[in-house]
């Protein structure tokens, strides 16, 4: 998830866990902690574009590294101010770092969890990135904190129940797409979880589409050839992280290499769309911003009402 939902996030857990032994500070050290996993963003500073895909969410998303990092900080923690029990602080530091790493498995980029025993990444595909839907309680809560005195419990509750809540009916909208399509994989679209980019696999390549939960017609796909022929190198890295859902293509003299789940922009409207991620395979500048470039490309305020009408259901 995108770092002001952790930091929201972790700034309501960290007022029910310590509030009442830390005052402010525990809402501010939870939301600080929360984000201690994306640290490994730096590596992307110092790696070829394509191996920074996989590096991301590995050894610092992983539950090790939440036992083991959370516990050394309670014990920094503890010679800071000792009132509080060992047990407690751990609990504290654990949670939150785990939390996070929890929260960004139910997004489409895959999380190591069980780094560095083993590099399978988890992913369940039920939140994009950034869901407003998702966050707006969280936020609201963790402004109310950082300035409010009173009911502090109660607003954190709060913010925490709407978020759960809500993501509850994302899994709701994942049960009845899947049911009501034969895709292999669907994951949700931009900002909400009411529309999903459907994935089908075939022979030589992949039938895609979008469904909304409102939709009475059968979705409608389009197919897109794998061209994994096209490729010159293995591209170890970039199909890794692909994990099978990949296509090759070629434009303006650019090989391309395309991980499917993180959908098309503004596919809806175009099943020949390019994709969202589109890795330039021969590059040799910085492409470490390649996901939010093709993510964001496309937006306006008349595609923003077509979108909105898409996720009405057709």
């Amino acid at each position: 998830m995108d770092s002001i939902t952790h930091l929201a996030l972790g700034a309501c857990t960290g007022e029910l866990i310590l509030g009442r032994k830390l005052g402010k500070k525990a809402m501010l050290i939870g939301a600080i902690v929360a984000n201690i996993p994306d640290v490994d963003i730096l590596a992307g500073f110092f790696v070829p574009g394509d191996e920074s895909l996989v590096l991301h969410r590995g050894i610092t998303h992983s539950l090790l590294f939440a036992l083991v990092f959370g516990f050394l900080l309670a014990l920094l923690a503890k010679r800071f101010k000792p009132d509080i029990g060992l047990g407690l602080y751990s609990f504290f530091f654990c949670f939150e770092i785990a939390l996070h790493d929890l929260l960004d498995t139910c997004t489409s980029y895959g999380t190591g969890l069980l780094e560095p025993f083993s590099h399978h990444r988890f992913s369940i595909h039920l939140l994009y990135v950034a869901d407003p839907l998702f966050s707006i309680s969280l936020i609201v809560a963790a402004v109310y904190l950082l300035f409010g005195r009173k009911k502090r419990r109660q607003w954190a509750t709060g913010g925490l129940v709407i978020a759960v809540l809500y993501f509850c009916i994302a899994c709701i909208c994942k049960v009845v797409v899947d049911n009501k399509t034969d895709a292999s994989m669907s994951t949700p679209a931009p900002f909400t979880s009411f529309l999903w980019f459907c994935i089908k696999k075939a022979d030589s390549g992949y039938y895609t589409g979008y469904s909304s939960v409102f939709d009475k017609t059968p979705i409608d796909y389009t197919y897109h050839p794998k061209n994994d022929s096209l490729l010159k190198k293995p591209e170890p890295y970039l199909k890794t992280f692909a994990d099978g859902y990949y296509t090759i293509s070629r434009a303006n003299g650019q090989l391309y290499f395309n991980v499917l789940r993180f959908g098309q922009a503004q596919g809806w409207q175009n099943g020949n769309a390019p994709f969202a991620l589109s890795y330039p395979v021969d590059a040799k500048g910085d492409e470490n911003m390649i996901i939010q470039k093709g993510r964001l490309a496309g937006w306006n305020k008349q595609s923003v009402k077509i979108y909105l009408e898409r996720i009405a259901g057709k």
